[in-house]
């Protein structure tokens, strides 16, 4: 055998037992180290904002049942100042009392159960005794309003055409049948309850004007309390309404009218006036200057009125009337109601009517840090008890406020020095009250 025939044969053993040898013996497994997997971080809980609304609500209510504590041990001027406090956090809000509807039902809810507390404590006696309340006009002026005529007479119809043309209004009055038929309405069935609230309106009308010309307000408006409660201070309505210009509690709060066991601003015909001026100011800005909405939100509340024009797509007062669908009757007729008054308020000769005109209310006033027996006030003014009262109906007892510092009392005009005078010489047994 050759060389050169060995070689490839070589080769291919060589390659084959290199082949052989290509596949190696399986290797040890090297046992896997575990992984260490970190748990993973817990999302990040970002806890709610704060409801400021709750929180308002919260603290109000603290305070509340902190007085209700306070009255079931007897402490009735920590008890008021409790309950003060629970509405003045309200009022004093960024929030304001009623905007939100959960705190409009919080404070209503709060005030009719302050009201509740503070009637039980004057029926079981603090020494005083309340004084009496007359009926507001509103009711009996609504309870007339279902005899009214299908049409006003024509010469009603003319002698208002007329009167409106020479007679300067700074509100609107349209001369539609439901103004003319209260107007005749006024001159005939209503007569007294207009001649009376006329009369009695002089003596208030000239600060009425003054407050509401300083406002910016139609003097036209000036004449709301014929209807409401024909000038008269005390009185008080079937829903509870109370004073010349018929606040509801929560709306006089709102306003800035005080109430507690000894006072109730409703009453303070000055008082109450600014308020109501203020009232009609919001109301003017909710409804763009309708004078006619405002009117019907002064009686049945902004938030309905605002309903009732959302339900029924008209902003028109008199498209909205027509139907009972929308807004209830009192605030239906109320707007006419108080139409028909200003224009028979503005010319009353002319429709009938002879007002003897009172003096306007003439009057000092004293602070008052103390609490003094009304009978004092009248024997150190030489006046009656009657005339005090009478200028201070916001009083609801005989005596003037304890712990209220800054409480000033009207006294008859040119006796404040020397009411003031007797008041600072006096000592503690010189207030109480007489035994007459």
């Amino acid at each position: 055998m050759t060389t050169r025939t060995w070689w490839p044969v070589a080769t291919g053993v060589l390659v084959l037992a290199t082949a052989c040898s290509s596949n190696p013996k399986p290797k040890a497994q090297t046992p896997a180290v575990p992984v260490q997997v970190k748990p993973s971080a817990p999302p990040v809980v970002v806890p709610p904002p704060p409801d400021p609304i709750a929180s308002l609500i919260a603290t109000s209510q603290s305070h509340f049942e902190t007085g209700e504590r306070e009255l079931n041990v007897g402490h009735l001027e920590r008890a008021r100042a409790e309950f003060d406090r629970a509405i003045d956090i309200l009022l004093e809000s960024p929030y304001g009392a009623r905007t939100d509807a959960r705190l409009r039902d919080h404070f209503d809810r709060l005030v009719d159960r302050i009201n509740a507390y503070e009637v039980t404590a004057l029926r079981q006696g603090d020494g005083f005794v309340e004084k009496k309340e007359e009926p507001a006009s509103i009711d009996a002026v609504l309870d007339m309003a279902t005899v009214l005529k299908p049409e006003a007479a024509a010469q009603t119809t003319e002698t208002v055409k007329e009167d409106l043309a020479a007679t300067e209004h700074d509100i609107p009055i349209p001369q539609n049948s439901r103004v003319l038929q209260y107007v005749e309405l006024f001159q005939g069935r209503l007569r007294e309850f207009i001649q009376d609230g006329l009369t009695r309106g002089t003596q208030y009308l000239p600060m009425i004007q003054k407050v509401f010309r300083a406002e910016g307000l139609p003097l036209d408006l000036a004449y709301i309390p014929i209807i409401e409660s024909g000038f008269k201070p005390n009185a008080v309505s079937r829903a509870k309404a109370k004073g010349p210009w018929q606040f509801m509690k929560a709306t006089a709060l709102e306003n800035g009218l005080h109430h507690d066991w000894y006072i109730d601003e409703r009453s303070d015909p000055e008082k109450a006036t600014v308020a109501a001026a203020k009232y009609l100011k919001t109301l003017n800005k909710i409804f763009d200057g309708d004078w006619n909405l405002v009117l019907a939100a002064y009686n049945g509340g902004p938030g309905r009125v605002q309903r009732a024009v959302k339900r029924s797509g008209k902003e028109d007062f008199w498209e909205l009337s027509k139907s009972t669908k929308y807004l209830p009757r009192e605030t239906r007729e109320y707007v006419p109601l108080i139409l028909a008054a200003i224009i028979v308020a503005k010319n009353p000769v002319q429709y009938g009517f002879e007002i003897v005109a009172s003096e306007p209310v003439s009057y000092d006033k004293v602070v008052v840090p103390r609490a003094v027996d009304l009978r004092r006030v009248a024997e150190w003014t030489g006046s009656s008890i009657d005339e005090i009262q009478a200028l201070n109906p916001q009083l609801r007892r005989w005596t003037t406020p304890v712990k209220y510092p800054t409480f000033e009392l009207k006294v008859p005009g040119g006796t404040g020095d020397k009411f003031e005078a007797r008041l600072a010489d006096a000592t503690p047994a010189d207030l109480n009250a007489l035994k007459w």
